[in-house]
């Protein structure tokens, strides 16, 4: 009897150094899809009884390939986000879809922190001056250099990552955090932490000055951040996104960030990604630019792909792993080969 099969659409130089240093998961084949285009993919996935999702994001599991899928008993996303996988079509096949939750917030937390502090000294265009030999530390409070605990921060989604952005800004001494999401938080963080819940996000806008957002990329959730929310934010106003770029009206964005109807934005992702060559932010001089690498440190990168690879081992022993995003509650029977 053959092994069991798993198809990585992740790249074998993120995936391969942690794989070949776990020594318990069940005898199977690894196969990463090389090369990676969605006809490799399709052709190839057809044969793998489980799928690794692509920790990049690039290589979508749409309803084509899932459809091609037809021995896949589970997919397993390497990563929180799960929005490069269409998972409402694995339900209606009976893919189980697990991700990795939280194995890289404390990395994003960190992330999104840094910028703040970034944003809020005016940092990026002090560099640029002074690399220019410009000698501006009399001018530059005057412009709107702040302590980052004098601001209001206003944080969207206090799941894991928000919850340690939460603690890492009172480390730094911020007084005034107010925070929406679905639910009220505990009881016990509520008491450590100077934390203000909010029922509106139009609310969380008008309220900060700096707002994070740490929210899921789904239906509700795209554009959420629009033009409308962008001026509650106002002139002296800073946003970080970590989450998923769609999460916000980028054209919106963009044009505030030119009109200077908000003072500065970082952003780690966007509704396109790879962003490669000539782009349109690379115009302004009031937004931080990162490649989708808040949560790409050396730990955190570890640490998913090796949750991820210890869900894939539950799985081949038969067991249906946690973290299910989309409701299926049993690994797939296969369907049967075609009769030649």
């Amino acid at each position: 009897m053959s092994q069991p099969t798993i198809l990585s659409t992740s790249p074998g130089k993120v995936i391969l150094p942690v794989y070949h240093t776990i020594t318990d998961i069940p005898e199977h084949e690894l196969h990463i899809l090389d090369p990676r285009s969605p006809e490799e993919l399709r052709a190839r996935i057809a044969d793998a009884d489980f799928v690794l999702g692509d920790w990049t994001g690039e290589m979508r599991l749409d309803r084509a390939a899932l459809q091609s899928a037809r021995r896949c008993r589970l997919i397993v996303q390497p990563t929180a986000g799960y929005d490069s996988i269409d998972v409402e079509a694995a339900r209606e096949l009976g893919i189980p879809v697990v991700n990795t939750p939280g194995a890289n917030s404390r990395g994003v937390a960190e992330w999104a922190v840094m910028a703040m502090l970034l944003l809020v000294k005016n940092a990026l265009v002090n560099h640029e001056r002074t690399r220019r030999g410009e000698w501006w530390m009399a001018e530059a409070a005057a412009e709107g250099v702040y302590d980052l605990s004098s601001r209001t921060v206003g944080i969207l989604g206090m799941g894991r990552t928000g919850r340690g952005v939460a603690r890492r800004l009172h480390a730094f001494g911020v007084q005034r955090i107010l925070y929406h999401h679905r639910s009220a938080i505990s009881a016990e963080l509520a008491a450590a932490l100077p934390l203000e819940r909010v029922s509106h996000v139009d609310e969380l806008c008008a309220r900060s000055d700096v707002l994070t957002l740490h929210v899921p990329l789904t239906g509700d959730t795209r554009h959420l951040i629009d033009r409308r929310r962008l001026r509650l934010l106002g002139p002296d106003g800073v946003l970080v996104n970590t989450a998923r770029g769609a999460i916000v009206d980028e054209d919106a964005l963009h044009t505030a960030l030119s009109a200077r109807e908000i003072k500065a934005a970082a952003l780690d992702v966007f509704s396109e990604e790879p962003l490669t060559g000539p782009h349109r932010w690379a115009g302004l001089d009031n937004v931080f630019l990162s490649p989708h690498l808040a949560g790409s440190t050396v730990e955190s990168t570890q640490a998913m792909v090796s949750g991820a690879l210890a869900s894939l081992g539950e799985a081949l022993r038969g067991d249906l792993p946690d973290a299910v995003v989309n409701g299926v509650g049993a690994l797939r029977t296969p369907a049967p080969a075609p009769s030649l």
